[in-house]
Parts: C-alpha cells; structure tokens; sequence
C-alpha cells in the first residue's frame, strides 16, 4: 500500500506550492526582503515582485534556472523574516506577568518606564492626563507629548512582545466581532498574562496605549475602532435611533452610517447601542436583529442593582450605579421610581431595600403598625410617628419600617416628614377650606389673586395643591378651576387617557395639545370647551405623561424634555460659545418642532446658564 500511495503522488500533477502560503507571505515585496537591490530588480524585470511569484517560479531557482546562483541568498533572506517573526512564540510563553512587563519595558528607560505604568496601571490604578501632569509638574500638552514620545520609542523599538500584542488584539477583535471586554481574552494569551494580579482592564489599556489610531477603549471596553470614529458614532446615534424611529434594523442602521462615513464593526454598533443608546437588540426570524427600544423601565433598572447588591444601599449609591451601567439618570428620576414602586421599601433616611428581601421584618413590625394606629384613632390630631415609638425602644430601622406598613393601612393618613394622623376625613382640613371657596366662587377664579389672599403661613401649600392636586384644573395661564364643574367622571376619564395613550404610540411617543384635541373632538369627549391648554393640564395632572412648555404632551417614560436638554447642551459643548435659540436651531434643525419651548427649558436647566436672557452656554 505504501508503494502504492508513492507512485500515486509521483505521478499526480505538483500542486501550485504558492497556494499553501499565508496570504501575508505569500504577497509579501521582494524589495522588504534583505536581499540586494540588484537582484531585487533583476527579478522584477522578469515579474517576480512577490515572495509567491518566486515560489511559484521555482523552476528558475532550481539548477541550471536562470536564477540559480541567488537560491541560498532568497533562502536565507525569507529564513531570517519568519525567524524574526516567529522568535516571539518560542520564548514568551512561558514568562510569568513580572517577566513578561519587564520584557515589554525593556527598551524605555526609567522614567518613560514610570510613565507607561501611571497611563496602563500595572502596580497602581491608572492616571488620567491631568492627574499625570501635576505629578510631573508640566502642563497638560507637555504631558501629551511625552506619554506620544513614550509610545513611538516603545512601538519603534521593534520588540517582538509587542507585535504578538498586535496579533491578538487583531485575532480577538475580528472573533468578537470588533469589541473586546475585559476578562474574555483567549487562554494563555498575552493580554491574559499582563492582566495577571492586577484589574482585568490593564490589557485593554496596554493596547489603546499602543495602538491608539487602531482602537479606543470606553468604560473598560476596547472597540475596534479609531477614538475619532468612535466619537462620531456617540454623536451620531442619538439623532439615528430617537424613539419614533424604533424599531430599525440593524443592517439599515449600519448601511445609514456608512453613507454617513461612519463605518463600525457590526459589534461595535451593537454594543454601543445597548450600553449607551439605551437600545434593545431583538431577532426577529424575517428582519434578522432588530433596535427596539428598552423596555426596562427605571424601576426595572433599579430592582436589576439592588438584586445584584443583595442588601440595601443609599440613596446616592444607587444613583451612581444607574449612571455607570445606564449612563444617564437624575435623581428625581431615581427617587420618584423609588417612592411609587411597591417592590421597594425605605429602611433609612436614604437607604432602599427590596420588600422581598425584608418579609420577616415587616411582619415583625406588625403590632407596633397596629398599636400606632389605634392611638391615632384615639388621641386624634397629627403626631410624629418616631415619638410615638419611643416608649417601644425601637431603632431607627424598625421606625421606617413602621411608616412604611402605616402607608397602606386605612385607618392613617400620612402627612409627610414621619408625621401621621387619623383618617378621619375623606378630605384634609386644607381641601375642604379650598372647595368652600370655589363653591362660593361658583366658577374658575383668577390664580394669582386667589394666592395673593390666602394667609401667609398657609400660602404655599395652598399654591401646591392648586397647582398638582387632580381636584383642579388650569384652564388658562391664570386660572384655576375645580375638575367636577367639567364632564370628566372617572369612566369618560379612563376613555381619555387610553385615547391619548393611543395617539402617542402612533405618533412617535408625543404630540401637540391642539393634534390630540383635533383626535378628541371626534368623540364624545370633545367640544369647543376643551381648549389645548385645558387638555394638557388634565393629561398632566391624571395621566402618565410630561407637558412641555409649548403644550406638548409626552409619554412620561420617553423623558423628552431630559432628551431635548441633552441634545442642546451638546450643541453648547461643540460650539463653545454662547448661542441663542435660533443659532441652536441652526446647528441642530432636528430640534425646530420645539422651538416653542426651547428657552423655557433652558432657563430651568441647572447645567445652562444664560447671563443677558437670549445667549445661553454652559454653567
């Protein structure tokens, strides 16, 4: 069999050797090969240009071949390039992370050595730029300029460690798909090795130091992308993904940022579009992957951090935590989900649990719920809830848990700030004054003067409760009514907001006051007495929606005036200089439908300041 299989292979046509290069080799310049410039254009002469048209020329460098005499000088040339290339697999594997950092650093000397480890974190966390500088006593761009010396000298140095560096960042990209997380690099790799007894990110940051026009790293994440695309990209999905365009298919969102000469590895997008577009991906077995937007809702988001914490944390540590995993929130935002979300319970003056995880401890809390009731009932007027546990010794723990358990009893009603009284009265004393004096109002009242004569020390409350409690309406800018003198009962009520609720999906998440009572006036529901600006003050008021200044009505988890907000700051920060609406409208066109409302919501933005009233800019 053996003598048989010879002769098979003896008499089968040689198969093209050049076929069994690597592609690299095998397009590789005779002229990048240590060979005389004679020879090299000798052989470009007769259209031998590259390592595979010498290969496949064998014939000439065989004995008697017209390039017989130069076969050992080709030999010995390609020998010593793939020496040099593949010395760095023959002795690096089996240095240790010391070993392996020393060899990297070899070529610097020692104060460039102090500079990699203060920019990557080998033996102390990381530095940014500035922090650098003041260590070394330079300016910012002086330090700029050093840590780029630092870099060039370690990349020129031609350290083999640092072009099998480039290889694995190149394998792990293209197997990821363009991003690279930390801890996923492939076992027994160098990037694993140098991340050894330290964070896992000083990999990453060792290759964005190395390769900065080749790749970007963002919040511990390394994209296969150059820091300017990358920017481009943060800045541009905001305006090709807004809610009203969801969803979207990838390949046309990919296809839309090439035209834009925006073009990113397909993870690259993905990635940044559930990280920090807050963008779901879903597949869909005819479209393929599909942008929707993320159902979680911020309660959602805040049960996902306390369910990984495992215990209760405060108040502002939770609202970090949102921020790092879903990069933007407010702390209204946050205490509000907090506040209205029975899955969570108050255990401190600003710590939050989950109830789920407190079920004994409420139920023990039990009687001390029942006691403080009962003697609310009976003494009557308003208490604090704290004195009326201090004869149990209760901690401050178990005082919380009891106001929390007092909230949905029946029998109290609380009143803010650990106060409770008894629900004695469907109404507090407060309401029934005010619906006395619209009842002898006998209509809607002008706001201001109504205010101008309430009593001092009472004004502000009644101001609030004018303003938020759903007994009331605003007609007009400055005028205050009672919702029963307008045909709202609470059936024909439901049927105006699941109308509303309905126009909003179909129209991208918001709408105008004067479109949704165009919609309204061809129900029951309508009339020429429900004006835009009563409309939006009922939504408001009743429903789960946000009015903006212009009257325009939003669903309240689209955060719009938050989005509109955000996208005018941008437009500050590229600017940097003040600019008045109109220039702002110019730099982003995407904004003129609120137009409107723009200024207004710039004068309540704590991050915009506007000194003369029309210019704004950046506090």
């Amino acid at each position: 069999m053996t003598a048989m299989a010879t002769s098979t292979l003896a008499t089968k046509p040689t198969t093209d050797a050049a076929a069994l290069l690597p592609p690299a080799l095998s397009s590789l310049p005779l002229g990048r090969l240590q060979l005389p410039a004679m020879l090299v254009a000798d052989l470009a002469a007769h259209g031998l240009l590259t390592f595979g048209d010498a290969v496949r020329a064998t014939a000439e460098f065989a004995p008697g071949g017209m390039f017989a005499d130069h076969r050992e000088a080709l030999r010995t040339a390609v020998g010593k390039a793939l020496h040099d290339g593949l010395a760095q697999f023959t002795e690096l594997d089996a240095l240790d992370a010391t070993s392996l950092r020393a060899r990297l650093l070899g070529p610097l000397g020692e104060a460039e050595r102090d500079v990699v480890d203060a920019v990557i974190g080998f033996t102390q966390p990381p530095l940014r730029a500035i922090e650098l500088a003041r260590r070394l006593g330079i300016s910012t761009p002086e330090c700029d300029d050093r840590i780029e010396q630092v870099r060039a000298h370690l990349v020129e140095a031609g350290n083999p460690l640092v072009q099998r560096l480039h290889q694995e960042m190149a394998r792990e990209l293209t197997a990821f798909d363009g991003v690279l997380l930390a801890g996923h690099e492939a076992e027994g790799s160098l990037l694993g090795q140098l991340g050894t007894g330290t964070d896992r990110a000083t990999g990453l940051r060792l290759l964005a130091f190395l390769f900065p026009h080749e790749v970007h790293l963002h919040r511990d994440v390394l994209f296969g992308t150059s820091p300017r695309r990358f920017r481009q990209l943060l800045r541009t999905l905001p305006r090709a993904v807004p809610p009203h365009r969801l969803p979207l298919r990838v390949d046309t969102l990919l296809a839309e940022l090439a035209g834009s000469d925006i073009e990113v590895p397909r993870g690259v997008l993905l990635h940044t579009l559930r990280t920090e577009a807050r963008v779901a991906i879903e597949l869909d077995e005819a479209l393929g992957e599909i942008a929707v937007a993320d159902p979680r809702s911020p309660a959602a988001r805040l049960l996902e951090l306390l369910q990984e914490a495992g215990q209760p944390l405060a108040g502002a540590d939770l609202l970090f935590a949102y921020r790092e995993r879903f990069r933007t929130a407010s702390r209204h935002r946050v205490d509000h989900a907090l506040r209205h979300t029975p899955e969570f319970v108050q255990c401190g003056p600003d710590t939050w649990a989950l109830r789920d995880t407190l079920t004994n401890e409420l139920a023990a809390v039990a009687p001390l719920v029942d006691k403080v009731a009962r003697r609310l009932c009976a003494e009557g007027g308003r208490h604090h809830v704290a004195t009326l546990l201090a004869e149990d010794a209760t901690d401050e723990r178990t005082v919380w848990l009891v106001l929390d358990r007092l909230a949905a009893d029946p029998r109290v009603r609380m009143l803010g700030r650990g106060d409770a009284c008894a629900a004695t009265h469907q109404r507090s004393r407060a309401m029934d004054r005010l619906m006395q004096d619209f009842r002898r109002a006998g209509g809607d009242v002008v706001l201001s003067r109504f205010l101008a004569n309430q009593p001092a020390d009472n004004r502000r409350l009644v101001e609030r409760l004018l303003r938020q409690n759903r007994l009331f309406v605003q007609p007009g800018p400055d005028r205050i009514d009672v919702l029963p003198n307008y045909p709202f009962n609470p059936e024909r009520m439901r049927r105006l907001l699941t109308i509303v609720q309905e126009q909003l999906r179909q129209r991208s998440g918001y709408a105008t006051g004067a479109a949704l009572k165009t919609v309204l006036d061809c129900t029951d529901l309508g009339g020429s007495w429900l004006q835009p600006a009563l409309l939006t003050d009922i939504l408001r008021r009743h429903g789960p929606f946000e009015v903006l200044p212009n009257g325009i009505v939003a669903r309240g988890d689209l955060g719009l005036a938050n989005g509109v907000r955000s996208v005018v700051r941008q437009a500050l920060r590229d600017a940097r200089l003040p600019l008045t609406v109109d220039e702002v409208l110019r730099a982003r066109p995407d904004l003129s439908e609120f137009a409107g409302c723009l200024a207004e919501l710039l004068t309540g933005d704590p991050l915009v300041q506007s000194p003369d009233g029309v210019k704004f800019m950046l506090a």
